[in-house]
């Protein structure tokens, strides 16, 4: 429930151009488009963390959308045929989009967009590893929860009959 003082964004602001692509081609397109989209990413997520308020972050989300959308766009221009055969192997070469049915479409898609948009595919492990994220966004300063100072009653023990099926505790006895 919402009270009159609850603010919820317009309709314009949440409005963005959507990335609208397949699974296997976004499958295709991750490992490049999560390291160009790294700083971004790790901005909105940061925001979402901090503010615990979905509200706080959607300028955030929308650089998000726009770096996915120009690098979708880099990729259309430059790679288009590699990426395209690449996503189609994906999608018809397993049921759940398995990458090693197709690493020779891959290394094809990978070259031509280290040729033609410098950007080396990331090592294995690379998205795993510890990073530290600067941040022009100031700490949100966190409200501390009060709570009464009495302790809360305790709720008294239910009355217990004998048991059914023999004694609760027979190691007890």
């Amino acid at each position: 429930m919402f009270t009159k003082d609850f603010f919820l964004p317009t309709e314009e602001e949440l409005t963005v151009q959507e990335v609208n692509v397949s699974q296997p081609a976004l499958r295709a397109a991750a490992f490049h488009m999560g390291k160009t989209c790294e700083t971004p990413n790790n901005e909105f997520m940061l925001c979402r963390r901090e503010e615990k308020d979905p509200r706080k972050c959607i300028n955030e989300g929308k650089e998000v959308t726009a770096c996915a959308l120009s690098f979708f766009r880099k990729i259309k221009k430059n790679c288009l045929e590699e990426f395209t055969q690449y996503s189609n192997c994906l999608d018809k070469s397993s049921v759940n989009l398995e990458y090693r049915h197709c690493r020779n479409t891959q290394a094809i898609f990978d070259k031509c967009v280290l040729d033609t948009l410098g950007m080396e595919r990331p090592e294995i492990g690379y998205f795993c590893r510890p990073k530290i994220h600067d941040t022009k966004r100031p700490k949100p300063v966190e409200v501390p929860v009060e709570f009464p100072d009495k302790p809360l009653p305790l709720p008294e023990d239910p009355p217990r009959g004998p048991a059914r099926y023999g004694a609760r505790a027979y190691w007890m006895e």
